[in-house]
């Protein structure tokens, strides 16, 4: 999983960027196919802002905050994605499972339906 950080309007500290690297990594515990994760931190006046976009097979999954403290918002948006990879991954649960049972009865169909042996025999020969 690749992992960016964008700070913009103000200066990304050593301790904010390490903070931030820990919590995204607790994703994968929820989704285990991430393929890119991008977290843009913004600061206007007293308003902080945290945006998370993770790549996923399939789709991009989006999540935005604000809040008066940095850490607070990082926080929460990682917590708003978390919930967001979790319903994605029940969709794609439900999505298999509906295929599965939508060809399960033909291929049952197919075992049950049986060819006379004659007409066997008549072709292996």
């Amino acid at each position: 999983m690749q992992s960016r950080t964008t700070a913009r309007h103000f200066d990304l500290t050593e301790e904010l960027k390490s903070f931030t690297a820990k919590e995204i990594d607790k994703l994968e515990k929820y989704f285990n196919n991430i393929i890119d994760t991008h977290l843009i931190l913004d600061a206007e006046k007293s308003r902080m802002t945290a945006e998370l976009k993770v790549k996923v097979q399939g789709t991009v999954l989006t999540s935005k905050v604000r809040s008066f403290d940095m850490y607070e918002s990082v926080e929460k948006v990682i917590n708003k994605m978390e919930q967001q990879l979790k319903r994605y991954k029940e969709r794609l649960k439900d999505k298999k499972a509906k295929t599965v049972q939508k060809t399960s009865p033909r291929i049952k169909r197919l075992e049950t339906s049986s060819i006379p042996e004659e007409m066997e025999e008549e072709e292996m020969l």
